[in-house]
């Protein structure tokens, strides 16, 4: 008997320590240092539960509001007037077509609303098509790419 009770004793040491906790009990009573109102002090908005009052200032002018408002938004930003098509997009057409804005509004690459936007057409080093292209503004790159392989710009 004696001898299991020194077992059990000696086995004490080698417990792992449980995770301590210093998180008070609100709402347990008087005793507890954060009974009945929880800490909250009595009535008011901050009181209620569910209640984040980030902005307000007690009725005197928020500084949000008392800063004046910085900066600019372009509406060009916003709604672009035009828009940059690379060359390579254009390597899945059939050799020697003419391309303008209707012929890449059939074939899905705008929509009708982009007709009215000008489009530029910007350069790209795996394009390798004979194409002919109308009424498009080009890079100078993208301007010597399609006319060395034979194409045309009018």
């Amino acid at each position: 008997m004696k001898l299991l009770i020194k077992e059990k004793i000696n086995m004490l040491d080698k417990l792992i320590k449980q995770r301590e906790t210093n998180k008070k009990r609100k709402g347990r009573g008087g005793g507890s240092g954060l009974g009945k109102t929880s800490g909250r002090g009595h009535k008011g908005q901050k009181s209620r539960s569910g209640v984040a009052v980030t902005t307000f200032e007690g009725g005197q002018m928020p500084i949000y509001r008392k800063i004046p408002k910085r900066g600019f938004n372009s509406l060009k930003k916003q709604n672009p007037t035009s828009l940059t098509i690379p060359l390579n997009n254009f390597n899945a057409i059939d050799e020697g077509s003419m391309i303008n804005h209707e012929f890449l509004i059939n074939n899905g690459f705008l929509k009708k609303k982009d007709l009215k936007k000008s489009i530029k057409i910007i350069d790209s080093l795996a394009f390798k098509k004979k194409l002919q292209f109308k009424d498009f503004k080009f890079t100078e790159g993208a301007k010597k790419r399609v006319e060395s392989l034979g194409g045309s710009i009018l």
